[in-house]
């Protein structure tokens, strides 16, 4: 980084400079050996009719294209053919056809190639020829066919082209969403530096969710896990306003999808946004019941293990991605919603980051209105800005990574190491470091933005967005210790909360009142304190539900809301009514607080 950069960022380190380019790409092209009968004219290509030579019966298949190479991935299965022609309005289109697509009738290619603007003959025997033709179609030339957009072998392939050194075609998209993507662009870079992002610039909320458009190619050389950020808060607060900025980063105001969607249709977005941003809208619309599981899912990386038709197993689909999620609930509340007792792992809070959408400002998400009379005409201006402009920052920060992948890699490790030193409380858990090396890597993926010229900002702008968010993330979570004490501590206070005036029965009453599905006995201390007496039963099947209850006992003793005896055991011996004397976790009124007795 230069000295600016790292004046910003706290790092003392050289610059990331441009490293050779080993790997010499041959751009020669060798002729395609067309089958028997075929020709390419002027006009598009021909198939000559082999029936009667003296009356030849030539016809017209397709408009002109190319044949630019033979494509197979990398255990030389999923053979195919690179294409290349261009529409009536003279626009390029590039597209590699898997032979398995034209195993039957080859409808799905042939609808793919008229939707990029190939005249493609309508009859019959037209169409079984083109079949014919790019079953039969070689070259010499070789391309590594990829399932799923993203880096391999050096380039960045993603539906509609690659990003490689000298422009190389040697990696290519050969997907399901080879045209039904929303990796589109419009307008110019410079025109979504000066508007969207410019906007972004001050703004800690609307900035974090630019930065997390540049983490997904980061990923991998940082050897990242997947995960996400979610902007939880009410309607009308500019949550979808952020999620449309970040998603101009690599496509279309459509790149914003919503959380309604099976399964199955998830596991294919999050291959289809792999190592770039996946952006889902609208928690609500997810059902509760799915929720935990769904963005557990997202954030490992791997969908479900099925199988084929005849039985036989398929592999299962595999991503590395970051989503930018927004909801009125956190996932952990809408996941709960569901049925009682139902909670996140506490590794999910970690990976998933939880941030009120609310910067605090009185002016919803934003910080600041640069000149624009409230939020609301702000998030206009945001809005028109990256309809216009977008789906360009995403390939250009790609574009300027080739070369640097590992300079780059050092210096957000670096910058993650430095974030944490400076954010995390000297007495924070692992979970908390763990969630503050992932504010970090948003900060660097913002910071290195900046200093490849993608991003308009000052050095430094990331890293105070990345700390201001982690800042409300510590609060929210109600402090830096582990995650588990804290829901155990939650769980119980939950449920002296709902049952304390229904199932506990009073000791010191003058009377013993009859207490249906009775679950303890109340009674006051010499203080005049509340003690709630549960029997071992259940304090384990019902209080403790869900969670180990000699580890919960042990926590609330340290902490001071439960009684011990004189050994230290946290079942006492005590009398109560019907019952005699026997022993009871006697849990204190101070637990209602949160905090140690």
């Amino acid at each position: 980084m230069t000295e600016t950069a790292a004046a910003h960022t706290g790092l003392d380190m050289a610059d990331i400079s441009d490293t050779d380019i080993l790997r010499s790409i041959t751009n020669a092209k060798s002729a395609a050996k067309f089958p028997p009968n075929y020709r390419m004219t002027a006009k598009g290509l021909t198939w000559e009719k082999p029936s009667d030579k003296d009356l030849p019966d030539i016809r017209l298949v397709a408009g002109p294209f190319d044949v630019l190479a033979m494509t197979r991935d990398a255990n030389s299965e999923s053979w195919g053919a690179l294409l290349r022609w261009n529409d009536a309005d003279g626009v390029l289109h590039k597209m590699a056809i898997g032979r398995s697509l034209l195993a039957g009738d080859g409808r799905d290619v042939r609808g793919a190639l008229l939707s990029g603007g190939l005249y493609v003959a309508p009859g019959t025997t037209e169409r079984n020829a083109l079949n014919a033709f790019l079953l039969q179609v070689t070259i010499d030339r070789r391309a590594c066919a990829v399932s799923r957009v993203g880096w391999a072998n050096g380039s960045f392939a993603l539906p509609d082209r690659t990003i490689g050194p000298d422009d190389n075609e040697l990696v290519v998209y050969q997907g399901t969403a080879a045209t039904t993507h929303d990796y589109r662009t419009a307008g110019t870079l410079e025109g979504w530096q000066s508007g969207v992002a410019n906007l972004a610039a001050g703004n800690s909320r609307l900035a974090l969710a630019i930065c997390a458009g540049f983490v997904g190619p980061l990923l991998r050389i940082t050897d990242g896990e997947g995960g996400g950020l979610h902007l939880r808060g009410p309607s009308s607060i500019g949550k979808s306003t952020a999620l449309l900025a970040a998603a101009s980063i690599w496509g279309a105001p459509s790149f914003v999808r919503q959380w309604r969607a099976t399964v199955n249709g998830l596991e294919g977005l999050a291959e289809l946004t792999n190592e770039t941003l996946l952006v889902l809208d609208e928690l609500a619309q997810l059902d509760p019941k799915d929720a935990g599981t769904v963005a557990y899912m997202l954030a490992n990386g791997s969908g479900k293990a099925r199988a084929g038709q005849s039985g036989e197993a398929r592999p299962a689909r595999q991503w590395l991605t970051f989503f930018l999620s927004s909801g009125e609930v956190s996932l952990a509340e809408h996941a709960r919603s569901y049925g009682a007792g139902r909670r996140n792992p506490a590794g999910q809070d970690v990976r998933i980051l939880d941030i009120d959408a609310d910067a605090g400002a009185g002016f919803g998400l934003f910080d600041t209105l640069h000149g624009h009379t409230n939020g609301d005409t702000l998030a206009r201006a945001i809005k028109v800005d990256a309809t216009a402009n977008h789906g360009h920052a995403g390939p250009a920060f790609v574009k300027a990574l080739l070369g640097r992948l590992d300079e780059t890699a050092k210096f957000i490790r670096a910058g993650m190491t430095k974030f944490a030193s400076d954010t995390v409380p000297h007495d924070a858990s692992g979970q908390v470091h763990r969630a503050c090396q992932r504010f970090g890597l948003l900060a660097m993926a913002g910071e290195v933005a900046t200093y490849l010229e993608v991003l308009p900002w000052q050095q430094g702008e990331a890293t105070r967005a990345g700390k201001a968010a982690f800042a409300g993330w510590l609060q929210v979570r109600g402090g830096a210790g582990a995650a588990e004490d804290r829901i155990a501590i939650e769980q119980v206070a939950e449920f002296l909360t709902m049952h304390g005036a229904s199932r506990f029965q009073p000791i010191a009453a003058d009377h013993n009142p009859v207490v249906h599905n009775r679950a303890g006995f109340v009674r006051k201390d010499q203080s005049n304190r509340t003690e709630y007496m549960i029997p071992p039963i259940i304090w384990r099947n019902e209080v403790c539900k869900g969670l180990n209850a000699k580890s919960v006992s042990a926590l609330l003793a340290d902490r001071g809301h439960l009684l011990t005896d004189a050994k230290g055991k946290t079942s006492i011996p005590a009398t109560a009514p019907g019952m005699g004397k026997t022993r009871f976790y006697i849990v204190r009124e101070s637990i209602m607080g949160g905090a140690d007795a």
